[in-house]
């Protein structure tokens, strides 16, 4: 076990969390607040000594424009909370109206966020628009998980799902007003790249990523989602710096921007790699993503034997002894950065938290993150580097 300060790290990890949090704020792709949290992120990791870069790249964007609107004209009259799905098409200024029908189910993270779907249908049956379903309660931010077939849509709340789920049942005739409205614009971020630990084995020079993302999705501070990743990452690699261990790779420790669009700058990366030829030197990525509050780690992890090792790491962290949290180590899904690394048959490791009720809102902010489950996050990573060949 490594020895180290614990008052002072966690007053390290609390000041990264309250700068990204408070002093930046929301940090949604192609924002203001997107460029100044990547240039925070920049130069603390440079600041610690740490060779540090920033990986430019261009990409398609999206803006919001105004507020979504959600009405339900009849047989009742009620407006609905609700909340943008990004990505998606625009109504005219005015809005529209039509008939709400169900249609099925948008799988945002298949098997993990299933969103139940409506189709709002003009006189001759064509979809003017569509509304999906938060199942997690109250709408938020959402990501368009069929972004190429820009298709106007909103996100409402679960419980206004089930009162339209009774209309329906009852054989009423539902008629909607939506508005929504965004464009597509021209955008470029920046993954930063830190190289905080060099093999003393130069012969076959492999690498392990330790990675966390920056960004946020649009109306929130992110503390949690993904501040407290952050700080991780960063706190890993102010000990890699030091540390009197000889792993037998490399280790870079990666801040990757716009995940919460679609893992855009993982995208690039892998794909950059890929096109060097370069990619195949990557032997495992681990990926901290909300990991300072809920009751329950949720690993996503694959292969088979990287499972092993990191159920055994946070059982040496002492993950396993504590009761105000239960353990799944599960099988990777597409739900997070270290996806696309998974397709490209790198092994992964999610290390997460699942999942604070603050999630994707205006009130995920620093006071709810619980401290003792970063460090045991980040103690975990240590433990995991050491049991990889």
């Amino acid at each position: 076990m490594i020895k180290t300060d614990t008052t002072n790290i966690r007053e390290e990890i609390k000041e990264t969390i309250r700068v990204l949090s408070e002093e930046v704020g929301q940090r949604f792709a192609g924002t203001e607040g997107e460029w100044k949290g990547t240039e925070y992120i920049h130069q603390r990791l440079s600041e610690l000594g740490i060779e540090t870069e920033k990986q430019v790249y261009p990409y398609v964007g999206w803006e919001p424009k105004g507020t979504p609107e959600l009405e339900i004209i009849s047989p009742i009259s009620k407006v609905l909370k609700t909340a943008y799905l990004l990505f998606s098409g625009s109504t005219p200024n005015s809005g529209i109206k039509g008939k709400l029908t169900y249609h099925g189910v948008k799988g945002l993270i298949p098997g993990v966020y299933d969103m139940p779907c409506y189709n709002v249908l003009g006189d001759e049956g064509d979809i003017l628009a569509q509304v999906v379903v938060n199942s997690g309660g109250d709408p938020i931010a959402l990501l368009n998980p069929r972004a190429k077939f820009p298709i106007p849509a909103v996100v409402m709340s679960y419980e206004d799902h089930l009162h339209v789920q009774e209309l329906l049942k009852e054989g009423k005739k539902i008629e909607v007003f939506v508005k929504v409205e965004g464009e597509i614009k021209e955008c470029k971020s920046a993954n930063i790249i830190s190289h905080p630990y060099k093999s003393t084995n130069t012969e076959n020079r492999k690498k392990v990523i330790v990675c966390a993302h920056s960004d946020t999705t649009l109306n929130t501070p992110g503390a949690y989602d993904n501040g407290s990743g952050i700080a991780g990452i960063v706190e890993v690699a102010r000990r890699l710096s030091s540390i009197n261990h000889d792993f037998p790779f490399d280790i870079d420790v990666i801040a990757f921007s716009n995940e919460e669009v679609g893992f855009i700058g993982a995208d690039y990366y892998v794909n950059d790699l890929k096109e060097k030829g370069t990619l195949d030197g990557i032997i495992t990525v681990i990926n901290l993503d909300q990991i300072s509050a809920g009751d329950k780690v949720w690993s996503w992890v694959g292969p088979e034997e990287l499972r092993q090792k990191v159920e055994e790491s946070f059982r040496e962290a002492g993950a396993y002894d504590r009761e105000d949290f239960e353990i799944d180590i599960d099988t990777p899904k597409a739900g997070a950065d270290e996806w696309m690394f998974h397709l490209e048959g790198i092994p992964t490791a999610l290390l997460m938290f699942w999942r604070l009720p603050d999630y994707h809102r205006p009130t995920d902010t620093m006071e709810k993150i619980e401290y003792d489950k970063v460090e045991l996050i980040i103690e975990t990573v240590f433990n995991l580097l050491k049991k990889i060949e």
